[in-house]
């Protein structure tokens, strides 16, 4: 047993420590050799030297109000007061017509009950107010008959309570008349009944089996990406990938959804072979522009990358990982060791992508069983960033569990990461670099990495408007070549 429940003593804290397989106690046994505690409640000590489940800080900062609503705002979640001052010129004032509370822990959503709204606000007299919030009542939803808020209520429960630097809890979240997805509340430990005790003593238990196999993980994860760019005619359009490129294959197009849940596909996307080596993948990608270059026929059209080139169009560099446990530790090692230090890289335009895109912890589990992290724009400026990207990724993943330095947790770097604030991010980055030279295997790709230190911190912004061909060394094929290479596919 790798973890340890950490309470004050309440009574639902011990109810949910007599329904689990690992020890528990209000206070730490002297001596003890595990990996992680679980914190429960905030009426105990914080051991601050040993990694968490909940921490104590950030639990205590998601119980306040405001500065709840502000972390939330940060990462482009809609909060009740967000909602309020776009909406305050309209009248009448709505109620929500569905409510949800959504139980969570560490990434996975445990159960979720709905109650049904309906009348506004202005037609209700304070009785009516009264009667209906006795009669109101949640009910959970069986999954069967989950459906698109639910769904919805659901993702953004999961990404409230990542943003707030906690790892379970109890969220609230309202559906607007008008379709808004509001989150209301957000309890780090909430009361439990009979149901919420079952989920959450199962889902730890299920925590504890789940980290003690990848600490026992012996291969090493497997990497590959889909980096998009973008196509620009001489005349500075953009000229849809869809032209050239079908929706499948190594080389293909990618949708942006417009509002209105209109889809177009003006994204180029590479999707090389994946590997465990990062060079290897590097020369994977770069074939896989080779293809590009065969397909896209009009040589004059530039390929640029970056976060948003061209202002309405964002893109993403994802990085796909798999033969290793997708977990909320791997995602905040991903953030401050790769997402933060790619901030000093960036030109003006690509801050423009966030929060919509970009935000930390954004991911989205595959079918073939891994997941990808989406946070990062697309990194295909030169093969040094590209590559300095790939090994630092594979450093950070195959090693995570020794990354204890997490300055995005708190809230002034998270502003500074969302705003692109260099000045800010500088001196925290040569810090991360100090924990990730001391990590074994730092040495295994020791020339890229440093080379890429040194040109993070040279903060010279890419340049999104320049294309990327050059810096490849991707040459464009003859017409006769590319008129052969159609009849061949």
């Amino acid at each position: 047993m790798e973890t340890f429940f950490l309470h004050g003593g309440e009574k639902d804290a011990l109810a949910l420590a007599g329904l689990l397989h690992i020890p528990s106690g209000s206070k730490l046994p002297e001596g003890w050799q595990g990996h992680r505690l679980i914190h429960w409640g905030a009426a105990h000590d914080e051991c601050p030297r040993q990694p968490a489940l909940q921490p104590l800080r950030a639990a205590i900062r998601a119980q306040n109000r405001r500065k709840r609503e502000e972390l939330l705002e940060l990462h482009g979640i809609k909060t009740m007061a967000s909602y309020a001052r776009r909406e305050r010129e309209r009248a009448p004032q709505r109620l929500f017509k569905t409510k949800y509370k959504v139980a969570v822990f560490h990434l996975q959503t445990l159960v979720v009950y709905e109650k049904k709204e309906t009348l506004l606000l202005a037609e209700r007299s304070l009785q009516d107010q009264r009667q209906a919030g006795q009669k109101a009542a949640y009910v959970e939803v069986p999954p069967a008959q989950t459906n698109y808020h639910v769904r919805r209520a659901c993702r953004e429960s999961v990404k409230a309570i990542y943003a707030l630097g906690i790892d379970y809890g109890l969220v609230s979240i309202g559906i607007t008349v008008d379709g808004h997805t509001l989150v209301l509340d957000v309890e780090p430990a909430p009361r439990l009944n009979d149901k919420l005790l079952a989920v959450f003593a199962q889902a730890i238990n299920a925590y504890d089996r789940a980290y003690a196999e990848e600490l026992q993980r012996a291969e090493r994860v497997v990497l590959g990406c889909d980096p998009e760019f973008l196509l620009r005619s001489p005349e500075g359009k953009v000229v849809f990938a869809d032209r050239f490129l079908t929706r499948d294959g190594a080389v293909g197009s990618d949708a942006i959804v417009l509002s209105g849940h209109r889809l177009i596909l003006p994204l180029a996307e590479l999707r090389p072979q994946p590997t465990p080596d990062p060079l290897q993948l590097v020369r994977h990608v770069q074939a896989t522009m080779g293809l590009a270059a065969r397909k896209i026929t009009d040589s004059r059209l530039a390929w640029l990358s970056g976060g948003m080139p061209v202002k309405g169009y964002p893109l993403g560099g994802h990085l796909h990982f798999s033969r290793c446990w997708l977990n909320a530790h791997l995602l905040r090692a991903l953030d401050n060791y790769v997402a933060l230090p790619l901030i000093l890289l960036e030109s003006e335009s690509t801050r423009g992508r966030r929060p919509r895109y970009g935000f930390l912890g954004d991911y989205r589990r595959k079918s073939h069983g891994g997941f990808e992290y989406r946070t990062l724009p697309s990194w295909l400026a030169s093969p040094l960033i590209t590559g300095g990207v790939f090994a630092l990724a594979s450093l950070v993943v195959n090693n995570y569990s020794r990354l204890g330095y997490q300055p995005l947790q708190e809230k002034g770097i998270q502003a500074a990461y969302y705003r692109g604030d260099k000045s800010m991010v500088h001196g925290v980055v040569a810090k991360l670099w100090q924990e990730l030279r001391r990590l074994q295997g730092y040495e295994v790709h020791a020339g890229l990495l440093e080379r890429f230190y040194e040109r993070i911190m040279s903060m010279e912004p890419w340049d999104e408007s320049a294309d990327i061909r050059e810096a490849w060394k991707i040459a464009t094929p003859s017409p006769k070549e590319a008129k052969e290479e159609r009849i061949v596919l």
